[in-house]
Formats: structure tokens, C-alpha cells, sequence
């Protein structure tokens, strides 16, 4: 961020934001440019071949992933874990192409 350190604080100056608000707002941005680079550096380490989403799932590969499409996507609002709800994944272990 130290390179675009007055870029933002010249951002910040046009958005008329206080001394506090603009080192909370530099804060935050830092915060989150590390966390970015610690999930990146993991999964370098992980050595795995490919960092899958779920816009990559094949829903259409067999009919019981068509019929609980809605159910798998619920899952990423992890709201399960907020509700203490365990989480049971049941099927075949075969590792999924893209």
C-alpha cells in the first residue's frame, strides 16, 4: 500500500473524511491487502493444482447434484455455522475435473 499512500490519502482529502476516518479507511485497505496475501500464500503452499469456485462445479455431471443445486449453494452464506448446525457431506470421493 505504501506505494498508493497518497493516491488514498489524496482520495480521501477530496472525500472531505476526517484525519480518523482516513487512517481507519488506510487501516482497513492494509488489513485487507495481508489477509489477501496470507489466503494466497496457503494455498501456494497447499501445492494444489487449482484454486476451484463453485462457478467451476458441474451441477449437470449427475442428476442428484441437479437436484440439490439449491441446497449446495445455500451452503456458502455459511449460516450453518452461525446456527451451530452440523454440516454432513455424503458421496463418492473421486476428485472433480474442470
Amino acid at each position: 500500500m505504501s506505494h498508493q499512500l497518497e493516491q488514498k490519502i489524496a482520495e480521501a482529502a477530496a472525500k472531505n473524511m476526517s484525519v480518523t476516518a482516513t487512517i481507519e479507511w488506510l487501516a482497513d485497505m492494509e488489513l485487507e491487502a495481508r489477509t489477501g496475501r496470507a489466503i494466497d500464500r496457503r494455498f501456494r503452499c497447499s501445492r494444489l493444482q487449482s484454486q476451484p469456485s463453485i462457478d467451476a462445479f458441474q451441477f449437470h455431471h449427475h442428476k442428484s447434484r441437479v437436484q440439490a443445486k439449491n441446497r449446495i449453494l445455500r451452503l456458502l452464506d455459511l449460516n450453518f455455522i452461525r446456527q451451530g448446525t452440523n454440516l454432513v457431506l455424503i458421496g463418492n470421493p473421486d476428485p472433480v475435473t474442470f
